[in-house]
């Protein structure tokens, strides 16, 4: 269960809450349950407060088909009402997919909150090339889910996001010890506790595929706004990605901005799926920044 609720005119948002140091937001993917970050979180407690936001349709699951199409700037508005209850710092952002989209917008709208924000495979189709087709993909994946085959919609999507995508020219950044060695190691087992996680996660998924794919993977970031915050922006992708769309997306993104790509253990889920590395390596580069 989280460990907070906070309500605000319109809804409630959960956190989690752990660990001392300076303030750190995680904002996760998909649904945007912030359980699946326990283990991550729990890795970088000793050295931050680590503060996990859940999204609107996770803090109210059992009513989240009603709720309607969700948008970033509606969730970084949400992760700033959260931040102002528990601190008056500005922090670091980590979020990962449909999160990270949502800590751009954060920064983007609320800079004197943010010190850096680390987007992880932040899926805005807008920043490349073939942005239609991508994005028609994911109109693909909610209308399928709308007839009401969530197997077939999810094959859709499992296809597009993975199938092999010309690389982006963008020069590469590693921060921490955990690529030393790292072609002979492997994801870590589940954590026991994440099992509860993952059966809420199931069920929050047809409301993803119908209120957050498309707003978020077409959402594009005011311009101006982007250039006067990219200083605090970090583009990051898994280094297993290589090769698939999310890498890709956020390399185009980073791209854009004229700024590198750092890469983390893992794929898309690197965060779940490798937390102690993940947490080395984000330690590592929000030690520097």
């Amino acid at each position: 269960m989280p460990d907070g609720t906070i309500t605000l005119p319109d809804t409630t948002i959960d956190y989690d809450l752990r660990g001392d140091g300076p303030p750190l937001l995680l904002i996760p993917g998909g649904s945007g349950d912030a359980g699946v970050m326990g283990p991550l979180a729990k890795h970088l407690a000793d050295s931050y407060t680590v503060i996990s936001v859940y999204s609107r349709l996770a803090s109210r699951r059992e009513h989240a088909a009603e709720l309607g199409d969700q948008y970033p700037a509606s969730a970084a508005d949400d992760a700033l009402h959260l931040l102002d209850k528990l601190t008056d710092e500005p922090v670091n952002v980590f979020g990962f997919s449909a999160g990270a989209i949502a800590a751009v917008e954060l920064t983007l709208r609320h800079p004197e909150r943010v010190r850096a924000a680390v987007v992880h495979e932040a899926l805005m189709t807008h920043f490349l090339p073939d942005a239609e087709a991508q994005q028609a993909m994911f109109t693909s994946v909610r209308d399928t889910a709308r007839t009401g085959d969530m197997a077939a919609a999810g094959k859709i999507m499992t296809e597009g996001v993975t199938a092999p995508q010309p690389e982006v020219s963008i020069p590469l950044r590693h921060f921490g010890t955990w690529l030393d060695g790292y072609a002979d190691t492997e994801p870590e087992p589940p954590a026991p506790e994440l099992a509860p996680v993952f059966a809420r996660l199931a069920g929050l998924q047809p409301a993803f595929i119908e209120h957050v794919l498309v707003p978020f993977t077409s959402h594009v970031p005011d311009p101006d706004a982007l250039r006067a915050a990219a200083d605090r922006l970090v583009p990051a992708a898994g280094i297993d990605s290589r090769g698939q769309l999310p890498h890709r997306t956020v390399a185009a993104f980073a791209a854009s901005l004229d700024l590198p790509l750092t890469e983390f253990p893992g794929g898309h889920l690197g965060a779940i799926e490798r937390p102690r590395q993940f947490a080395e390596a984000l330690t590592a580069l929000l030690e520097i920044r």
